[in-house]
C-alpha cells in the first residue's frame, strides 16, 4: 500500500509540474505578443502617416502641388529659362494642425517651335506637421513635370514623384515612434487652371517604416484623388481609408 501511495503521488507531482510548465509557456507567449504588438507599425499609424504627407491640411503634397499650379500660371518664364526658388509656408494660428516647410523649387521652362510645352518644377526641403494623432519631422524631395500650357487647355496635367523621409510620433494607443520613407509617384493628375485645385488623378503609393525592437514594415497602396479636396487611399492589404483636407 506503501508503495502504490507514493507512485500516485509522483504522477500527481509531474502531471503539476506539466501544467505549470504549460502555464508558463502560455503566459510567456502571451507576454511575448503583447510586446510585439506594442512594437509594430501598424495599417493605422501607416495611413495616418501617408495622410498627413498629402493632406493640405498638414501643408503635404496637396499644397505643393498646387502651389506649383500657381507658379505655373502666373511666373512670366522665356523657353529654356531656368530660375530657382525658396517658397516657405505655415498653418494658420489655432488651426487643429500645425504644419511649417521651406521648400528650394528649381523650375524650366521646355518649349517646341517656341511653345512653352513643359514646366518642370524640382524641390527640396524640410516639412513639418503636428496633428492630433501625430506628429513628424521630414525632409522632401520631389519631381513635378507639368503640361497643358496652351492657353486653350482648362488643366493642367502633372506627372510626379514625391518622397518624405522622416520620424514619426504617434500621439494615440502604443504611442510609437518610427522613421519612414514614404514615395508617391503620380500619373495624370489634373489641376484646374482657374482655381488651382486637383480635380482627379491616381498615383501609387509605398511605405517603409522601421520601428523598435527592429520591426519593419512594407506597405503598398493607391491613392486616388476625388476632386473637393478628397482622396482615397486603397493599401493592398484591402484597408481602406478617406483622407480630406
Amino acid at each position: 500500500m506503501k508503495s502504490t501511495s507514493s507512485a500516485s503521488m509522483k504522477i500527481r507531482t509531474v502531471a503539476a509540474i506539466t501544467v505549470l510548465a504549460l502555464s508558463t509557456g502560455l503566459l510567456f507567449a502571451s507576454c511575448k505578443k503583447d510586446s510585439e504588438d506594442k512594437d509594430e507599425i501598424t495599417d493605422e499609424e501607416v495611413a495616418e502617416a501617408v495622410t498627413q504627407s498629402v493632406s493640405a491640411s498638414s501643408g503635404g503634397m496637396v499644397v505643393q502641388t498646387e502651389s506649383t499650379a500657381k507658379m505655373a500660371g502666373t511666373t512670366s518664364f522665356t523657353c529654356g529659362q531656368t530660375k530657382d526658388t525658396t517658397i516657405v509656408g505655415q498653418s494658420v494660428s489655432g488651426a487643429a494642425i500645425s504644419y511649417n516647410y521651406s521648400l528650394n523649387f528649381n523650375r524650366t521652362l521646355t518649349c517646341s517651335n517656341g511653345i512653352p510645352s513643359l514646366f518642370q518644377f524640382n524641390f527640396t526641403g524640410s516639412c513639418n506637421y503636428s496633428a492630433p494623432r501625430m506628429s513628424s519631422a521630414d525632409n522632401s524631395t520631389a519631381q513635378f513635370s507639368v503640361t497643358g500650357l496652351e492657353p486653350t487647355s482648362a488643366s493642367y496635367i502633372f506627372n510626379a514623384s514625391y518622397v518624405r523621409n522622416g520620424t514619426q510620433q504617434s500621439k494615440v494607443r502604443f504611442q510609437r515612434s518610427f522613421s519612414s520613407t514614404i514615395t508617391i509617384t503620380a500619373a495624370n493628375i489634373t489641376v484646374d487652371k482657374a482655381t488651382q485645385k486637383i480635380v482627379s488623378g491616381t498615383a501609387t503609393v509605398e511605405f517603409v517604416g522601421n520601428g523598435s525592437g527592429g520591426y519593419s514594415v512594407n506597405r503598398g497602396g493607391t491613392l486616388t484623388f476625388l476632386g473637393n479636396n478628397k482622396a482615397t487611399l486603397a493599401l493592398k492589404n484591402g484597408s481602406s481609408y478617406n483622407i480630406q483636407w
